[in-house]
């Protein structure tokens, strides 16, 4: 190599090494939430907990980008906004959220909050191989449901009409199907108070007294999630036993929430598909998973209020009890 050749080498050796290194940037974790930051069912800092533990620092390594949906009508439009994040993976909620994301792309790995099998509208093939680009977990709700009805014929066995509460959306049949097997066997009235909007509480409040209903039963949608004081506020002015899905409702005043342990299901499971999927796993070959932990919790403050004694058997098995 001659003595021009060893300069100019060192030259272009000297301007690459000028030119500063660009940091690649951190991968995006989309999340479609149902209701507002304040009445999300789920507390944000579960899923920030479960990444956390598994090394991830939030924010820097690893951005979690939110979207919240405070009715099923704004599915779409946060999809889109979601999806032009151009996240590596999104948690998102079954159902019309899952439909919104998947008319936009059928290749962004989805991890789905599902209430059953059926609630993944046909996004997977198996819960064992779901196949395809999503997977997730369900909280097996029509099976909590009617175990609501069970906790609260213990509380007030002359319950005979029980109202339920719900947002007139798809994908609800098995949560029926298993309310309607279950009714007659404990002797209970099935009444159905179907909605659209929080304008439509009033009305249904107004059926529910009209039909003599002793119990109310909230189906979990970013309506109620926004009612939960309203439906509170109602049922015990009426003397109303009421039981919900997630214990922002029995916060808020309702009697008494029992479910899958929501913390949990974010936390463990929600975050550790999330962490496989963004070290290389296909969504499709992870599992479906259904939760191992249930919560129970009660207000005895309410139950004070519409004269009811908790039986001591399920205030020792409550997880937690609001005094």
């Amino acid at each position: 190599m001659n003595h021009c050749t060893t300069i100019a080498a060192a030259i272009l050796a000297a301007a690459y090494s000028a030119v500063p290194t660009v940091a690649a940037s951190p991968p995006v974790v989309g999340h479609l939430v149902l209701g507002t930051l304040e009445t999300n069912p789920v507390p944000s800092e579960a899923l920030t907990a479960g990444l956390r533990k598994l090394g991830y620092d939030v924010g820097k390594t690893l951005i979690v980008e939110r979207r919240y949906a405070v009715d099923d009508k704004l599915f779409p439009t946060i999809a889109r906004e979601l999806l032009e994040r151009k996240p590596a993976v999104v948690l998102s909620p079954c159902g019309l959220a899952l439909r919104a994301i998947r008319e936009i792309s059928r290749t962004v790995p989805v991890v789905a909050v599902c209430a059953d099998e059926k609630n993944f509208v046909g996004e997977v093939a198996s819960l064992r191989r779901p196949g395809a680009a999503t997977t997730g977990f369900t909280f097996l709700a029509p099976e909590s449901a009617t175990k609501r009805l069970e906790i609260l014929k213990d509380i007030r066995p002359d319950i005979k009409r029980v109202a339920f509460l719900y947002q007139d959306a798809e994908n609800w049949d098995n949560y029926w199907r298993e309310i309607e097997r279950v009714a007659p066997k404990i002797g209970v009235v099935i009444l159905r108070l179907p909605m659209r909007r929080a304008e439509d509480l009033e009305s249904a409040f107004a059926l529910a007294v009209r039909d003599r209903a002793d119990a109310l039963i909230a189906f979990p949608d970013p309506v109620t999630f926004g009612a939960a004081g309203r439906i509170a506020e109602f049922s015990l002015k009426h003397k109303i036993a009421t039981a919900f899905d997630f214990p922002i409702f029995t916060a808020a005043g309702g009697l008494l929430s029992y479910s899958a342990d929501f913390r949990d299901l974010f936390e463990r499971v929600a975050a550790r598909h999330i962490d496989k999927i963004l070290k290389g796993a296909k969504a499709g070959d992870l599992p479906v998973e259904q939760p191992t932990k249930f919560e129970l919790v009660i207000n005895l403050k309410t139950a004070r209020a519409l004269g009811l004694t908790i039986p001591q058997k399920l205030l020792f098995r409550a997880d937690r009890v609001i005094e």
